[in-house]
């Protein structure tokens, strides 16, 4: 799959979540000249039931809800039209938000899949039943998680790297979107100890990642830190250092261990409070492990 983005897509259900992501991805198509696509999913049932068994309703007509939401897509299309020069295409469905979304991404060749997201406050880990976090855990397509406050544009950004193998295509597409905004690229390594043998593998690792960051003449800073909780450290220097995105994997651990997200990349994915982009390694990816790039 391409890390060059040229396709976005961008679920949309008229919530406030969805609104969040709409400037930050007008903008990015715009800088990356991409084709830009707006998708709703009418999750459609003729009946419902209240708490009383007897009392049951009808809902509106499928018809009526597209016809609803074509107006506010044409809406929104103009918008985004008139405030940068992008004109989205639009598409409606019925059916399963995830399995839609997923089951179009694939086949219209989308590289960027593009949502709001809430996110979680504290530590507590709890999954987030969100369309967002779903859309995270199935996609193969990277997706781009929007929270309420993010900037329009990517000037510093983060990428984690913990002593878990760690995908070659997610040093390409955060190089490539670090190419587009011109921005600083910020390797850090996280162990959980001072270990030498550990920290040695760790420089190896890093050491690949910053030839091909480097390779590329992007500017970029690297740092190896101490943690017992990866995740919050991660955030923590996202803020301390002004990054605008995080870069991360989402794929090893749950292969593994089968859980919807690897412990690292679901707290992250849960607390950041600045974009999150989830890549899930292709199963023929270029793995960053112990002695660098290897299969």
């Amino acid at each position: 799959m391409s890390t060059k983005i040229e396709r976005i897509l961008v679920p949309v259900d008229f919530s406030e979540t969805s609104d969040m992501a709409i400037n930050t991805v007008a903008a990015m198509a715009k800088i990356c000249e991409a084709e830009l696509t707006l998708f709703h999913v009418l999750e459609y049932q003729e009946y419902y039931f209240s708490v009383l068994p007897e009392a049951k309703v009808l809902m509106p007509h499928i018809e009526d809800l597209r016809m609803e939401a074509k107006k506010k897509l044409d809406e929104m299309q103009s918008r985004i039209k008139a405030d940068t020069g992008v004109r989205p295409d639009i598409f409606i469905t019925t059916g399963n938000i995830e399995s839609e979304i997923r089951d179009y991404s694939l086949k219209e060749n989308m590289n960027l899949i593009v949502m709001g997201t809430h996110g979680i406050s504290g530590y507590k880990e709890i999954f987030i039943g969100s369309n967002a976090q779903r859309v995270v855990t199935l996609s193969v397509v990277p997706v781009l998680t929007i929270t309420k406050d993010s900037s329009s544009g990517f000037r510093n950004i983060l990428m984690p790297f913990s002593d878990a193998l760690h995908s070659r295509q997610k040093v390409n597409i955060a190089a490539e979107v670090a190419e587009q905004y011109k921005a600083h690229v910020h390797i850090l390594g996280i162990l959980g100890s001072d270990d030498k043998e550990e920290m040695h593998k760790m420089k190896i690792k890093l050491h690949s990642v910053e030839n091909i960051i480097g390779g590329k003449n992007l500017p970029f800073s690297t740092e190896i830190v101490i943690a017992k909780n990866m995740a919050k450290k991660a955030i923590e220097y996202a803020l301390q250092n002004n990054c605008d995105l995080m870069v991360i994997n989402t794929g090893h651990e749950s292969e593994i261990t089968g859980v919807f997200l690897g412990a690292f990349a679901q707290q992250l994915v849960n607390h950041s409070p600045i974009p999150v982009l989830s890549v899930k390694p292709m199963e023929d990816s270029y793995t960053i492990g112990a002695a660098g790039f290897g299969v």
